[in-house]
């Protein structure tokens, strides 16, 4: 019988809470992609901008590769600990 305190995790949503939130990330990086784009083409009659802009972009762009870097990370390290858990919940026969 398994421990009432025991917390039994679902494996299933957590991947599908990754993937979600990776999507949503690539998504927000395409759309970025394409404001960049538009955003050089009207820049590019106010010479003085453009640096300003491409700076600011590269800040954004930065942000959301750590965003990206920390989810992979996290996602790895839930990935072990599920391993974990899946080997407890299997030796219990609670899963």
């Amino acid at each position: 019988m398994t421990d009432p305190g025991y917390i039994k995790y679902d494996y299933d949503s957590m991947d599908v809470a990754y993937d979600e939130m990776k999507r949503i990330s690539d998504n927000v990086i395409a759309q970025l992609d394409v404001l960049e784009q538009e955003a050089k083409r009207v820049l590019a009659f106010n010479g003085e901008y453009v640096l300003n802009y491409e700076q600011k972009a590269q800040k954004v762009r930065d942000g959301i590769t750590d965003l990206n870097n920390a989810t992979l990370l996290r996602s790895k390290e839930l990935a072990e600990k599920f391993a974990d858990y899946a080997a407890t919940d299997k030796k219990l026969g609670s899963r």
